[in-house]
């Protein structure tokens, strides 16, 4: 399963086009909650809500996450309207994969939606905050005094830049092993811990662990160790825990320069082109693509593979053997690390009705609202009293060891913040990265080539 990529060449490119009605956006932000709106006095859960002066009406723009996703935002829209008279909220979900574009066409044409779901990997924070593309939060927070300490502090970070805060926290995403419990034990290998704490999973230990795994007809590979997944995210998650980086970043956290040819970065690198070209432990991308690809866990053709908590929703419809997660192995790192984030709930800043747009944010960032998401198997909770409450480490459903989902968060490695970086992923790491998968170009190589093409648009800013 992938992780959400821009499908336009230069997000940046439509920024620049956004940016000429952005200056006028920034008269829409409000300088403290009800300035020129009558606020809906609604409270933190939604109830006991005044009419506002006019009929208003909101747009809400979601992609499609799953259809059990889209069920539960028709009724939080449906629920809202009713509790809030003379507030409509038009729920609009868009599929996955012309979400990002939808919503770069709105922000550039001036009409950005009044509640979206914001990706930080699409639009970097830095840029919110530098086009004033989304209604600054904190008065709105301040006023109605909500608690936020129920939220993972490094969650809230995402959305914050320059001591101001552009979204709230939807979920806290991160990577985890999936594993098929009856390949294990049908090979006699032990089970791979679910304690991040862990120090004796180390890459040696996990490929011995695939190799032990692995069976053969003749030359012919009839059970694999070990899906690599070959989105951002994941594979950056080797580099972490071996200690390296995929940028080098500044002390206010903004990316400098790439990070791609440090040692602990092409070793880690070089470990995954291995598992595929020298151990043979791995399908390649094109012996992948032939026999089905995530399907290949599904199907118990491959034993482990790196994944989100997302896919769980996926995985439980598996009947046909046990599985479960664990944490990741450890190169030289001293500390894991994993790929992650999540995504979060904002208001384009050019809305006309902030007030309304407020309370429906604040609405649908409730632990109940969160709760809602866990139900449908559409979320990893930001918030820890849900991330740690029995309706998402369920023991009737797998997997058995969802708690590890909530320690990994405590590893998440942000993606780099740079305004330029979604055109820097696109156009340089991703093709060059391709080259290594395709076993054409070794860790070295593509990691000095990524090094050489990034560094100048790293320079900008």
């Amino acid at each position: 399963m992938k992780d959400q990529r821009m499908n336009r060449r230069d997000f940046l490119r439509s920024s620049a086009v956004a940016a000429v009605v952005m200056g006028g956006l920034a008269a829409c932000t409000p300088a403290a909650p009800g300035a020129g709106q009558q606020q809906t006095g609604q409270g933190a859960e939604g109830s006991g809500a005044a009419p506002a002066a006019a009929p208003v009406t909101l747009a809400f723009i979601c992609d499609t996450i799953n259809d059990g996703h889209v069920k539960v935002r028709d009724k939080w829209a449906a629920d809202f309207s009713a509790a809030n008279p003379g507030i409509t909220v038009q729920h609009q979900p868009t599929p996955n994969t012309d979400y990002n574009t939808k919503v770069q066409t709105l922000f550039a044409a001036g009409t950005p939606p009044d509640i979206y779901r914001y990706l930080t990997e699409i639009t970097p924070i830095v840029t919110v905050a530098q086009k004033n593309m989304h209604v600054q939060l904190d008065d709105y927070i301040a006023a109605d005094n909500v608690d936020l300490s129920d939220f993972r502090p490094d969650a809230i970070a995402l959305y914050q830049w320059d001591g101001k805060t552009y979204a709230l926290p939807r979920d806290y995403g991160n990577q985890n092993l999936f594993y098929n419990v009856n390949l294990f034990k049908e090979a006699g290998v032990e089970l791979p811990p679910v304690d991040w704490e862990d120090k004796s999973f180390t890459f040696e230990v996990f490929l011995d662990m695939l190799q032990r795994l692995v069976k053969r007809d003749g030359d012919r590979v009839t059970q694999w160790g070990f899906l690599v997944n070959r989105a951002q995210r994941p594979w950056a998650s080797w580099v972490y825990n071996n200690g390296g980086a995929l940028v080098h970043k500044n002390d206010q956290g903004l990316a400098t320069d790439s990070a791609m040819t440090d040692p602990a970065t092409v070793e880690a690198l070089q470990f995954l082109q291995d598992l595929m070209y020298k151990y043979e432990v791995s399908p390649r991308p094109d012996l992948e693509s032939e026999l089905g690809g995530v399907e290949l866990f599904a199907t118990g053709k491959v034993a482990v593979m790196l994944n989100n908590p997302s896919a769980v929703n996926q995985f439980r419809a598996i009947e046909a053997f046990e599985w479960d997660v664990a944490t990741l192995p450890i190169g030289k790192a001293e500390r894991r690390g994993t790929g992650g984030g999540g995504t979060g709930w904002a208001s384009g800043a050019g809305t006309k009705h902030p007030d309304q747009a407020w309370q429906f944010l604040k609405y649908i960032t409730t632990a109940q609202a969160q709760l809602d998401e866990v139900a449908v198997g559409a979320t990893t909770p930001s918030r820890v009293s849900v991330v740690t409450s029995e309706a998402f480490l369920d023991p009737n459903k797998p997997p058995k060891n969802a708690k590890g989902f909530a320690q990994a968060q405590e590893y998440v490695v942000r993606d780099p913040v740079h305004v330029n970086w979604p055109e820097i992923t696109q156009r340089i790491y991703t093709p060059n990265m391709d080259q290594l998968w395709g076993g054409t170009e070794d860790a070295a190589t593509v990691g000095a080539r990524i090094k050489q093409d990034a560094d100048p648009l790293f320079a900008q800013s």
